[in-house]
Parts: C-alpha cells; sequence; structure tokens
C-alpha cells in the first residue's frame, strides 16, 4: 500500500516538532508501563538485540514507500535502503546476490564498489560459508513507520480496555502493544492467511472463544476480540511457562512451540529461535517476540520519535442485550439512526445480517455510542412493536454440493456470483468445493430446485429412513420432532457426541424395527463432509508449508511471478469465475500441514515418531487407529504386546503400522479426526474462564469433568498436558476450563 502525499507531509511534520515535549511524555509512558508489571514478563536476550534493532528501524526509519534488503537469519547485516518498487528491488537484490556469490569464493580485493559495501554490511573476519549462505538469504522488508502512527493513533480508542482486561486477567499490561504487530490497531484487518480482525484470529483458533459463523464473527468486534485474545495469551503462558514463548505461540500456535521446546530441549526463546528448524517456524514466526519488543521501545519513544500525536478518543458506548431476533433496519429506525451507524457500532454482525437476509440474533449485545441517539434508550427498545420481534432466526438457503459441480455452476444455476458464494461462505480455498459440502446461498437467489421449510416444521424423512440435518438443528430437537430417541440416533449413525452433527449430513432414523444392540459400537464415519468451518481452517498455501500468521508488512524474498501477482492484485470481482471453479487436490503432505495450522491452539503432538510410535490422546481408541491405518485392531495389539481386554491409556505411546498407508496419511486422517471433534464441540460452546480445582478424596477426574464443568477429556488435556490420568493424587491442582454452551442463535 502507498502512503499518500498527505500522510508523507503529516508524517515529516511530525518528526520535527515537538521534541522537548515528546522526551517528557515519553519518560511518563516509561515509568507507568514499568511500574505496572515490571521488566522481569518479559527478558531481552542479548542474542534478540540485533532483531531488535532491526525491527525498531522498520518502524521509525522507513514507511510504506521503502524499505531495507537484509539478511534473513543474521538482522544486523542490512545492505540498503531502497525505494518500494518491485522492479527496482528485485534489480538491487540480484545484484547483491551475485556479489555475495564472488565474495562467498574468497575474494577480498580487487572488489567493486558494491561488493565492498557488501562485504562492509557484514563483521570483520566474516567466512566464506556464511556468504554463500547469505546469497540464498536476501530479503526485503517493507517499512512501517506511517502505518505505525496510523496504528498508534487508532490505539486511542481501544488501549483502555485493552489494559483493563490484562489487569482483570493479571497479565502484563504491556500486552496491549500487540495490536501494532497483526494489524496496527485496525479492527477490519484481513490476512492472507485468513486471521481476522485487530487481533488477527484465524478461525479454527477464534471458536474457542468467540462465535463465529455465517451471521456472526466476533473476531470484527474489538472488544470482544480482546478478552479473547487475552484468554489465548493466559492459555499459552499457562502451557509453555513465559511470555516470550507465550507470545512466540500466539503467531505460530501453542502446538508448534510446545513441538520447538521437544525438539530444542530449551524454553530460552533465543535459543528455540536460532536453532529450531521446524518447517513452519519461518521468518516471521521467529521474528514475532523480537518485534513485539521493538514495538515497546517504539511507543515508549513515540512522541520524541514523531512529535505530538491526538489519539482517537475511546467511543462511550450504551449496550443492551436483545430478547428477540429482530431486522436491522427496524432496530436502526427504532433507535432513530443510520443504517450505517449501528453497522459501524456493530462490526461482529456479518453483512447478512445488514443486507436483510438474516436477523440480528436473540441474546446479541447491541452497542450503539450514546451520542447518536435521542432519547432514554430503554423506552426506545421497549417501543418496539410486538410484530417486528420474532422468536425464531430467518432460515438458511442451503445447496447441498453435488459430483460435478463447481462454484461457476452453482452460481449460474442460482443467479448469483462466484465472489458473493466465497464471501457468503467464508470460503478460504477458493478452488476447493467437496461433494456433500453445505453452501449458503444469497437470499434473495431465484430457488429453482430448493424449498424451505418453516421453522417451526421438520424436514421430512426419506424412503430409505434419512434425515438431512438443516442449519440450527440441534440432536435433542430432530429426535423431539419425530418422536425418536436421541440415543437411537447416536447409535445407528456412530456418534459419540450429541455435537456431532452438523448442516448437511445425512442421519439414519430409527424406523421402530431395528433388532436391539447389547452394547453400541461407535465407530467414526468413513467419510466426514466438510462445512464451511473445515474449508476455511484448511485454506490453500502458497507452498507446502502452513502460511504463516504474517504482520500485515508486506515483505517478501522476491517479487512473485507475474502471473502470482496479477491474481493477488485484482479483486474478487475482477477474477474470471472460471479460475475459481477448478479443483484442486493437495498432496497428504500439503493437507497434513494445513491440518495442523488448524489445531495451532492443540499443544498435542499428532505425529509419527521416527520410531513409528505415537502417543496416545484422549478420545483415540484402537479402532481409530486401525481405521487410520488401514490395518485390523489385531494387528496392533500384536504388535504392541497388548492383551484383548487391555486399554489404552493416555500419554502411553504405542507402535503403529505404517504398511498400507503413508505417514503423511495417517497423520492427516488423525488430525482431521480432531479437527471435526474440536470444531463440532466449539461450535455449540465458547470458553469463558479458568477455574483451578484440588482434588479431594473419592474425585474422579473424569466425573469431574463431565459433570461439573461439562469439558471432554480432550480439551481437559490441552489444559493440562503433563497430566498423567493414571497417576493423579489428592491435592493435585487441574486447570479446568470454564466453558458455556452457545444459544442456538
Amino acid at each position: 500500500m502507498s502512503v499518500t502525499s498527505a500522510t508523507s507531509s503529516f508524517l515529516n511534520r511530525c518528526l520535527a516538532s515537538a521534541l522537548l515535549l515528546g522526551l517528557l511524555m515519553t519518560l511518563l509512558l516509561s515509568s507507568r508501563v514499568s511500574a505496572q508489571t515490571g521488566t522481569d514478563a518479559l527478558p531481552r536476550p542479548a542474542g534478540l538485540e540485533p532483531a531488535i534493532r532491526f525491527w525498531t528501524r522498520v518502524y521509525t526509519e522507513a514507511d510504506t514507500e521503502s524499505g531495507f534488503l537484509h539478511d534473513a537469519r543474521n538482522l544486523s547485516v542490512v545492505y540498503r535502503k531502497v525505494d518500494y518498487d518491485r522492479r527496482e528491488i528485485e534489480s538491487y537484490r540480484s545484484r547483491i546476490v551475485e556479489d555475495l556469490k564472488v565474495l562467498a569464493s574468497g575474494k577480498r580485493t580487487g572488489l567493486t564498489l558494491t561488493q565492498q559495501e557488501v562485504l562492509d554490511a557484514w563483521p570483520a573476519g566474516v567466512d566464506n560459508a556464511t556468504l554463500a549462505e547469505a546469497a540464498n538469504n536476501v530479503r526485503f522488508q517493507l517499512g512501517q513507520s506511517d502505518r505505525f502512527i496510523e496504528g498508534l493513533i487508532r490505539s486511542g480508542a481501544y488501549r483502555e480496555h485493552i489494559e483493563q482486561v490484562a489487569r482483570e486477567k493479571g497479565l502484563p499490561v504491556e500486552l496491549a502493544a500487540l495490536p501494532h504487530v497483526e494489524s496496527s490497531f485496525h479492527p477490519g484487518a484481513y490476512s492472507h492467511a485468513n486471521a481476522a480482525g485487530m487481533w488477527q484470529f484465524i478461525r479454527a483458533t477464534g471458536q474457542r472463544f468467540m462465535r463465529i459463523d455465517n451471521v456472526v464473527d466476533e473476531r470484527m468486534d474489538p472488544y470482544t476480540a480482546t478478552y479473547a485474545a487475552m484468554s489465548l495469551l493466559e492459555y499459552n503462558y499457562n502451557l509453555l511457562g513465559s511470555w516470550p514463548l507465550a507470545l512466540t505461540a500466539y503467531n505460530h500456535g501453542a502446538g508448534g512451540l510446545a513441538r520447538a521446546v521437544r525438539e530444542t530441549g530449551t524454553n530460552d526463546i533465543a535459543t528455540i529461535i536460532a536453532n529450531y528448524q521446524g518447517r513452519a517456524f519461518g521468518f516471521a514466526s521467529r521474528n514475532f517476540y523480537p518485534q513485539f519488543l521493538a514495538v515497546l521501545d517504539v511507543e515508549r519513544q513515540a512522541q520524541a520519535l514523531f512529535g505530538v500525536l491526538h489519539l482517537d478518543p475511546a467511543p462511550d458506548y450504551q449496550e443492551f442485550e436483545l430478547q428477540a431476533y429482530i431486522e436491522a433496519d427496524t432496530l436502526a429506525q427504532s433507535l432513530g439512526v443510520t443504517i450505517d451507524q449501528l453497522k459501524f457500532d456493530n462490526p461482529a454482525l456479518r453483512p447478512v445480517v445488514w443486507q436483510g437476509g438474516k436477523r440480528i440474533p436473540k441474546g446479541y449485545t447491541v452497542k450503539i455510542q450514546s451520542d447518536s441517539i435521542r432519547g432514554n434508550l430503554d423506552t426506545l427498545i421497549a417501543a418496539i412493536p410486538d410484530t417486528q420481534l420474532y422468536a425464531y432466526q430467518t432460515p438458511d438457503v442451503n445447496y447441498v454440493v453435488q459430483r460435478g459441480d463447481s462454484l461457476s455452476v452453482i452460481a449460474s444455476r442460482f443467479d448469483t456470483s462466484v465472489g458473493e458464494l466465497v464471501r457468503l461462505n467464508q470460503l478460504q480455498n477458493q478452488h476447493q468445493i467437496r461433494v456433500g459440502e453445505t453452501l449458503l446461498l444469497p437470499h434473495d437467489t431465484q430457488m429453482v430446485t430448493q424449498t424451505l421449510a418453516s421453522e417451526d416444521e421438520p424436514l421430512p424423512i426419506a424412503a430409505d429412513g434419512r434425515y438431512v440435518v438443516r442449519s440450527g438443528d440441534t440432536l435433542s430437537r430432530i429426535a423431539d420432532q419425530h418422536g425418536v430417541s436421541a440415543v437411537d440416533i447416536m447409535r445407528l449413525n456412530g456418534l459419540d457426541s450429541v455435537d456431532r452433527i452438523y448442516a448437511g449430513q445425512s442421519l439414519q432414523m430409527p424406523l421402530g424395527d431395528e433388532p436391539e444392540l447389547i452394547a453400541a459400537s461407535y465407530t467414526v464415519p468413513e467419510q466426514t463432509p466438510a462445512d464451511a468451518d473445515i474449508s476455511e481452517s484448511l485454506a490453500s498455501a502458497e507452498s507446502t508449508q502452513i502460511p504463516e500468521r504474517q504482520p500485515p508488512t508486506g515483505e517478501f524474498f522476491g517479487p512473485p511471478a507475474p502471473a502470482e501477482v496479477a491474481m493477488a492484485e485484482q479483486p474478487m470481482s475482477a477474477v474470471n469465475a472460471s479460475q475459481l471453479a477448478v479443483e484442486i487436490i493437495e498432496s497428504p503432505a500439503e493437507r497434513n500441514e494445513l491440518a495442523a495450522q488448524a489445531l495451532a491452539a492443540d499443544p498435542n503432538d499428532y505425529s509419527v515418531a521416527e520410531n513409528r510410535t505415537i502417543e496416545v490422546h484422549a478420545s483415540e481408541t484402537l479402532g481409530h487407529y486401525a481405521e487410520w491405518l488401514g490395518v485390523r485392531t489385531q494387528d496392533l495389539r500384536n504388535a504392541n504386546n497388548m492383551r484383548f481386554d487391555q486399554p489404552l491409556i493416555v500419554g502411553q505411546r504405542l507402535v503403529v503400522d505404517l504398511s498400507e498407508v503413508s505417514r503423511d496419511e495417517f497423520e492427516l486422517r488423525r488430525r482431521q479426526f480432531h479437527i471435526d471433534q474440536q470444531q463440532n464441540f466449539f461450535r455449540n460452546h465458547r470458553i469463558q474462564d479458568l477455574e483451578q480445582h484440588q482434588l479431594a478424596a473419592n474425585e474422579n477426574i473424569d466425573t469431574l469433568a463431565r459433570q461439573r464443568y461439562s469439558v471432554p477429556l480432550w480439551l481437559l488435556r490441552q489444559y493440562n498436558p503433563e497430566l498423567d490420568f493414571s497417576r493423579v493424587r489428592v491435592g493435585q491442582t487441574i486447570v479446568f476450563p470454564v466453558v458455556e454452551p452457545v444459544n442456538d442463535v
């Protein structure tokens, strides 16, 4: 993004003004921050200082019209500052690469001017091997000074709220600076890796703490998302034990950092950054903590560096919880505000609400700025006629993908556009849809083959005894409507949880003539059609590595190929529909990496070790392993010298047989099982708080988890990764996440 001439002029004025006042303000700000938490929680290892200094230069010495060509591993090596022109950058980069190759040959005399400049960028006595490696690590980093100023101004609206939430949770208030790295405090930010909002949550992680669906996306509400961000940071800290690791895990995922600690044998962040070679631990992850420390430094010196800035004021909101469903335009008219004002104050409501396709849901907390309404809020709400309040949400218009379908075919059939389907269904892999997947259609589409049932009228059971789940269905509701038992539905469909249903799923219904089963055998379905949630979590990657959640800094090693640039720079409406209709099947290795990204907040290790063993995790059975491996359960028992009646123990290691499937295919199937399990749970539950429980005599962890806290064992273990379920003792402290069911809205 190019900075405007007005912004450039503003930046120059800022840099030239009010230095004495700025220095005074800096001292006051620094003393306030350090007095609240001290510096011990956020150490600055000496090995990270070059990276901190580099990022300080990025945030202070170059704006988004320029940047630095530098070494990607040794950030003390900066070759030159250049304008942000792709051709110029590539020209300089190519020249630096060639000069490095010459220097790597050992040449030190008779150097050209550019060769000498490249050599001078390195410490004296640099060896040839280092220079040879550096030829592969020349990288461009876009400047950020203007974005930092803009973000600092925006931060005034949110900073007090963020610091208050941090204090409530007993977390360092310095964490309030994190949005500088994530989004420049932009509440509507989106990243290329599908992270959204000021705190840049990917969908799979955000659903643990927030509502994210086709009606509400709380990632876009900076206030709600702040609670979620602090909960995630608290989780990371409790899991990993230090703030440098917890902050790095915010970018790389708790599971990835837990793996880094295991493989390096240390929790020292500088050692991990220097030595960990994880495939997905790229530039953004390695630099996340140094970048955070840099923005803290720059923020503390902001007045001295940029002059006096007038920060945005925090808005004064009035809030109320809706007791019924209501149309957005009806609510706006009743409050006497414009629809744009209501939309601005409630960014979590998705476009379908403002377009009239969905009502603002019951139970949703509406925000409205106090100075935008006239009169008493309670009186205005009470005056809304009952005829404009609804007991139910507007039903979805769904289409289940059939064999041979493509996005362009579906768009043509229902008189809509590919871009609209992508937006409405939050499809992140725009090139792939799957048979059995349920797509939402615009409510103004001309339905040719689809009809809608009323909210109260159950969909009929087909002649073969099957029922297709629709949006808003629950297992108990289906059972009640058809006069059958929910337990029987679970038994017939191999469901081990009431939460394992989704829109578009076909359920076998009890017909009254099934043979009685003495013991239900719950098995994993052979293939579970993915819904829009899974499509987003397994978004397409640009390479075989997990896409890193990059801050919006525009960095790259070299200009992409022209075709890539053309596609990337086109708005969705300009992309040819046929391009989006092509189905791309990734390799198991690629899909496996993407699945690992969807489990970013899960610290469990789902990989196969070099000795072909795996760690047993909660909710897994020998039958699962046999199915994922394509072998018999008895084969696994034999390989592990297990008796027929010997149970699996969470945490034990098990030998697996990879003779029928590849390692990547097994890990993919295993991870997909856990993705489905976790997304189904978090579709209906949110983590609200944590509670530490000391075990008393005769207490059972399984009973506590299920009956008192309503927490599945797999989630309990994520919050207690070192817990040995077979060796608990009286007085032992267990961390229980406090979850609340989500209203059926």
